[in-house]
């Protein structure tokens, strides 16, 4: 109910109530000092004034009270039975009850402790005014004139036609006979009901219209029905028996500046039939929270998007800013009279502007313009763009056609790391990583503890390495491939991986170095099974292995001017060392439930990131590091490369026992 028609109600029952006054009791005394009045003012007041279903919050509650408790002060000592008191106690619990969970309420309420729902659900209903100053009334006319006078009658008569025939509802429904918007409503799919931003607008809806609205394009008509814009409703929900929708503004007319000034009947909408294309269809705009490398905003329950889905913004007249969902959780709002909506926040990683030269995702140094349209990106083609030399594809963003690709060179000379749970494919992408840099004449020594590498590589003929020395002669080959695959022994394997280690250093560190200049890569150590071959300090299986550890560590650190970089692949980020860890600008995340590692991840990718790492289909992962075609993270999905090996069994089980391996 407006609030124009609020007064009007009040006035009416008020000067109603002053008329029956002056007839039972022949004066107008009873203004100024019956309670009865008193009592029957406030309930006017309350229930007219002020929304108060039946779901009042606490704060109505201790107004009532409050109100209740002034009013029973009014009466006089001599008036004041046990009735009285009564009342008195009522009104001084609903006072401190309601305040104490004013104070001590934080959430929802359906998310309080049971007791604090309890006292709260039973305040509603006695703290009501129809309740509380109904019985004040009541006992007010009771002991102003008894039960059997004519005066109790007539004013018990104007207490039900008040409260039985609820006045404020009859109101309600004579002002929705006369409503303008309602007879818009009969004839035209929406009325305009203001601008929020330049790119948004709420509009009422008609209650006869199908479900299916959302996603829909319209016409914004002005009154002398001329096109003022066009519009797509990501929004629709019917709050307190009104239907609201929410439109994204995609163009505006001329006509558009006529909207400010239009005639008591507004701007309506006119529902189109076509649906935009996905890529062009607008569900949503820049919200409050976004930031330079993250965007935030609010979509309809009835929208899906997935984790990894691209988006685009447009920063001006040429770029568009492209995201990537990496996260969803539904909110609510509190919206008036008790009602509440809910939506799902979404929140994006930046990818940046799309460099169609380089392939390759330029950052942005600002934040998406608020109010601006947020659209999938998913049918955008990047099929003829060309991968750069010395660069490999790994995957592309889910759900498109974006490919990511990483630098040969700069992920082995400053190190990269495969970490992922048994099953998420990390095998397979070290594989093609390993073929990737065969192909460039870089060699590749692979310290395999699962003895699965020379089964899978028999295609690029590797080099059997039984011992440490034979890692000079094979460096002086032709052979790019040289496999170690450990057995047991009565040495450690921290011990074996740094004699090998050693032993590959001692040979490429002959090279003589050009001052100020590093060697271009030249080989690549894989580490399968790192967690075993280079562990933490605290997880080695005897104390000589630390200093084995250490040994490998120094090396992988003063190898990068030699042209020696390492390939980490481990399950267990935690037991790996942090020392050569740390030392890993590349890091392919797949799949992790270690809540350790998951901290470890968190200082490379952001807390939103590695938080998704948890819940990662397999041969999904986060890519991010120098030698990402992307400066910033990136979740990609990677290609499944089972297939491109001779043998298609799960090479992730750890398995040891395989026919066709070599005899080390």
């Amino acid at each position: 109910m407006t609030r124009r028609r609020r007064l009007i109600l009040l006035g009416l029952s008020l000067i109603l109530l002053v008329i029956v006054g002056r007839v039972v009791t022949g004066d107008f005394e009873f203004i100024l000092h019956q309670f009865w009045f008193t009592a029957g003012l406030f309930l006017l007041i309350l229930l007219s004034l002020i929304d108060q279903p039946h779901f009042s919050k606490d704060a109505n509650i201790f107004v009532n009270g409050t109100t209740g408790w002034i009013s029973l002060l009014l009466v006089g000592g001599q008036n004041r039975d046990g009735v009285w008191w009564l009342f008195f106690i009522w009104a001084t619990y609903l006072i401190i009850s309601s305040y104490i969970l004013m104070w001590i309420r934080s959430r929802e309420l359906v998310s309080e402790r049971p007791i604090v729902q309890g006292v709260s659900r039973v305040n509603r209903q006695i703290g009501r005014p129809e309740a509380l100053f109904s019985a004040f009334f009541i006992w007010g006319i009771v002991q102003q004139f008894t039960t059997q006078s004519t005066q109790f009658n007539a004013l018990l008569m104007f207490w039900v036609v008040f409260m039985i025939l609820n006045l404020p509802a009859v109101a309600n429904a004579i002002e929705s006979i006369f409503s303008d918007e309602e007879a818009v409503l009969h004839t035209k799919a929406g009325l305009l009901l203001h601008v929020i931003s330049p790119r948004v607008a709420e509009v009422a809806l008609s209650s006869e219209l199908s479900n299916d609205l959302v996603g829909k394009s319209v016409n914004i008509m002005t009154s002398d029905n001329k096109i003022a814009g066009k519009a797509i409703l990501i929004d629709d929900r019917t709050i307190a028996g009104r239907r609201i929708g929410r439109l994204a503004i995609t163009s505006i007319e001329k006509a558009w500046t006529s909207i400010g000034q239009e005639s008591s009947k507004g701007a309506t909408i006119d529902l189109l039939d076509e649906i935009s294309s996905t890529d062009e269809t607008p569900i949503s705009v820049v919200d409050v929270g976004s930031e330079i490398g993250r965007l935030v905003f609010n979509v309809h329950p009835n929208i899906l998007l997935q984790e990894g889905d691209v988006l685009w913004v447009q920063m001006d007249s040429k770029n568009k800013a492209f995201y990537q969902v990496i996260s969803g959780q539904v909110s609510q709002i509190s919206l008036s009279e008790g009602n509440y909506a809910q939506n799902v926040k979404v929140s994006a990683g930046q990818l940046g502007i799309w460099d169609a030269e380089r392939c390759r995702f330029e950052p942005i140094s600002w934040v998406a313009p608020a109010g601006q349209l947020v659209r999938r990106a998913s049918s955008v083609s990047t099929k003829d763009h060309k991968i750069p030399d010395g660069h490999v594809v790994v995957g592309k963003v889910p759900n498109s056609d974006f490919p990511i690709h990483i630098n040969i060179d700069d992920a082995i000379t400053h190190n990269a790391a495969i970490i992922g749970v048994t099953g998420s494919g990390k095998s397979y992408l070290a594989f093609h990583i390993i073929e990737s840099i065969v192909a460039r004449k870089i060699k590749v020594l692979i310290l395999d503890m699962s003895r699965q590498h020379y089964l899978f590589m028999k295609e690029l003929n590797p080099t059997p390495l039984r011992k440490e020395t034979d890692v000079a002669e094979w460096l002086n080959s032709e052979a790019l491939i040289g496999i170690h695959q450990y057995a047991i022994d009565d040495q450690g394997f921290p011990q074996v991986t740094s004699k090998f280690v050693e032993a590959a250093f001692k040979e490429l560190s002959k090279t003589k170095l050009m001052p100020g200049v590093n060697e271009p890569a030249k080989l690549c150590i894989v580490f399968e099974e790192a967690h075993s071959l280079i562990p933490e300090w605290n997880q080695v299986a005897q104390p000589g292995d630390v200093q084995h550890v250490n040994r490998t560590a120094r090396i992988i650190l003063q190898g990068r001017k030699y042209g020696i970089g390492s390939l980490i692949i481990t399950q267990r980020t935690a037991n790996v060392t942090k020392t050569i860890l740390n030392q890993c600008n590349t890091i392919f995340a797949l799949q992790s439930f270690d809540q350790t590692g998951l901290e470890f991840l968190k200082n490379y990718m952001g807390e939103e990131y590695s938080h998704a790492l948890s819940t990662l289909p397999a041969r999904h992962l986060v890519l991010v590091g120098k030698a990402s075609s992307s400066v910033r993270p990136i979740l990609l999905c990677i290609k499944d490369y089972a297939k491109r090996w001779i043998n298609e069994d799960s090479v992730d089980s750890g398995n040891n026992q395989r026919n066709g391996s070599a005899e080390f």
